[in-house]
Order: structure tokens, then sequence, then C-alpha cells
């Protein structure tokens, strides 16, 4: 399993390197208007993909964030009760 997330890792990087590497190649050889708009919908796919990958979570790391946030609120009503803010 970790190999497996390391290698689509490298494999990601392998293929942000590529499109950079023809966007550079376009820039060059055509105009850097092209280099320029392919570089926008790239950072705007990468936005998107880093988005996607953050919201993705398991119910293990649901129930984890749920519990903390719990403890957290139940920390803060304590506080207050203590100074007689509440």
């Amino acid at each position: 399993m970790i190999f497996r997330k390391e290698f689509s890792m490298s494999g990601r990087i392998i293929a942000i390197v590529l499109a950079l590497a023809v966007i550079f190649g376009l820039s060059v050889w055509v105009d850097n208007r092209i280099a320029a708009g392919a570089g926008a919908l790239l950072l705007l796919a990468g936005l998107i993909y880093g988005y996607v990958q953050t919201k993705r979570t398991t119910p293990a790391e649901d129930a984890r964030s749920e519990r903390s946030a719990r403890e957290v609120r139940e920390e803060i009503v304590r506080a207050e009760e203590e100074r007689g803010t509440r």
C-alpha cells in the first residue's frame, strides 16, 4: 500500500514535469500567450485536484475529526463556565 502511494506520487510529479516541458516548448516555438494560457489552465487543474484530494476522507478520519471537534466544543464550554461568562 505504501509503495503504491509513493509510486503514484512520483507518477504525478513526472506528469507535472512533462506538462511544464510541453508548455515551455510551446512558448519557445510559437508564442508566449499560449504558454500563459496553458499555464493558467494547468494551475486551475492543480487547484481543483488539490481541493478534491483534501475532501476525500475515510469514515475513520471523519469519526476522528468529529470526536475532536466535540472535545474542543466541550472544552470551550467548560472554560466559559469556569470564568462565569456563560
